[in-house]
């Protein structure tokens, strides 16, 4: 055991000398009781070792190995494991690694369809009442809109999907084509609020019989119909306006081009979709991936920069009218959920796994971190398919103008 407990104490000196370049005041206790300290006082957190495999992590540490390492269970943090998180900054998760030939391989031998559904389904196929504990009772899981610092996370998700409505200038009695729909929480807010018939199509037979429970309790069954369903198979059906919300982020960057001329497509002259969408302000290296985030939360989930987003969608025949950050919303709604998780942690732990709890809770934390630092964004992007030949174009009053009534 002893050079065992060498080299544990070998990699700990080394990983703190790695904390000591960033002035982060920790301490950590080994399984035996033996404590390490990168400062002599403010000391708030402290890491407590609970499995000797966590010295696997220490061996090279970045944000694969120790973000497995937390979500395995092999230690815990006593404090704000938030705030550590801020003070250590990229340390965990941010960081990229090669692309592992497993990767390359899954990627080339399974069609895309069918793996777009097992990765949608390895996501959202966890129990609803999960999400409904953080989530809240709107289940809106992407960025809410908050007008004040007072508003709550159920009015800042309502807010979203108002401004969203008003944005696509919804009308008595459209069709509406919600693509990603989840569990139904937008579809249900534009039928009720606007009056729409709305398509919702999800990958997820979780959303789905979510979804239709909660149209039928609103008495909304006859004007919303949720289908389990790809976006490459939507066929002849022509919509009125189309909306995104949450789902362009597991596209990919190879098959972005064929879902613009698809939604293009499905929409009808003059119509209007709306795509509101997580997008990368850092370049990834070629080759390199967030190994974390694709093995544990997102599997098959890919950023884009926004410029990329626009010239693609104006390749397929779009026009851009109007693109608009919501970057620190996504803050503070990430803020709320670990809030809410956090306190709601001993309910978590009856619906899911502590290694669950764990794989979404540091998700977050690194979700809210990455948009502080401005490594990432939220745009909500609003295309316009206009007439071929712009005999019949229409004319798009600027929200800011004191003349706009349908946006106002």
């Amino acid at each position: 055991m002893k050079p065992i407990v060498k080299k544990e104490s070998f990699f700990l000196k080394k990983f703190i000398q790695t904390l000591n370049q960033e002035m982060v005041p920790l301490e950590i206790i080994d399984i035996n009781g033996n404590k390490y300290s990168t400062a002599q006082q403010d000391i708030k957190h402290k890491i407590l070792i609970k499995d000797r495999k966590f010295f696997k992590a220490l061996i090279s540490p970045d944000a694969f190995s120790l973000g497995e390492a937390y979500v395995k269970g092999y230690f815990d943090i006593s404090g704000s494991i938030k705030e550590l998180y801020e003070l250590v900054c990229d340390k965990l998760l941010n960081s990229d690694q090669r692309k592992r030939r497993l990767t390359f391989c899954s990627n080339f031998f399974m069609k895309a369809k069918e793996k777009e559904k097992e990765n949608i389904e390895y996501h959202y196929n966890v129990p609803s009442d999960f999400y409904q504990l953080f989530l809240g009772e709107t289940m809106g899981y992407t960025c809410g809109y908050y007008v004040s610092e007072n508003a709550t996370m159920d009015n800042a998700q309502n807010e979203k999907m108002d401004i969203i409505c008003r944005k696509l200038r919804l009308k008595n009695g459209e069709k509406l084509l919600d693509i990603g729909c989840g569990w139904g929480n937008f579809a249900v807010y534009a039928a009720k609020h606007y009056n729409v018939s709305v398509t919702g199509i999800t990958l997820s037979s979780e959303q789905k019989n979510y979804a239709e429970k909660w149209i039928e309790n609103q008495g909304l069954s006859h004007k919303i119909n949720i289908k389990i369903l790809n976006y490459r198979d939507l066929g002849s059906d022509i919509f009125d306006k189309i909306s995104c919300v949450g789902m362009s982020e597991h596209v990919g960057k190879s098959n972005m081009l064929n879902f613009f001329k698809i939604v293009h497509k499905s929409l009808k002259k003059g119509g209007l979709f709306m795509q509101h969408t997580i997008t990368t302000n850092t370049r990834r290296k070629k080759g390199y991936e967030n190994s974390f985030l694709n093995k544990y939360m997102f599997p098959g989930g890919e950023l884009m920069f926004e410029h990329d987003l626009v010239n693609l969608a104006s390749s397929s025949g779009f026009e851009l009218l109007n693109a608009e950050n919501f970057r620190t919303h996504y803050i503070k709604t990430l803020n709320d959920w670990i809030v809410r998780m956090e306190k709601r942690k001993d309910k978590i732990l009856k619906l899911v796994s502590d290694n669950v709890y764990r794989i979404y809770h540091i998700f977050f934390i690194g979700s809210l971190i990455s948009f502080r630092q401005k490594e990432i964004s939220l745009f909500q992007n609003l295309f316009y398919k206009t007439d071929i030949d712009n005999s019949s174009t229409d004319t798009f009053l600027s929200p800011y103008s004191k003349n706009e009534t349908r946006i106002a």
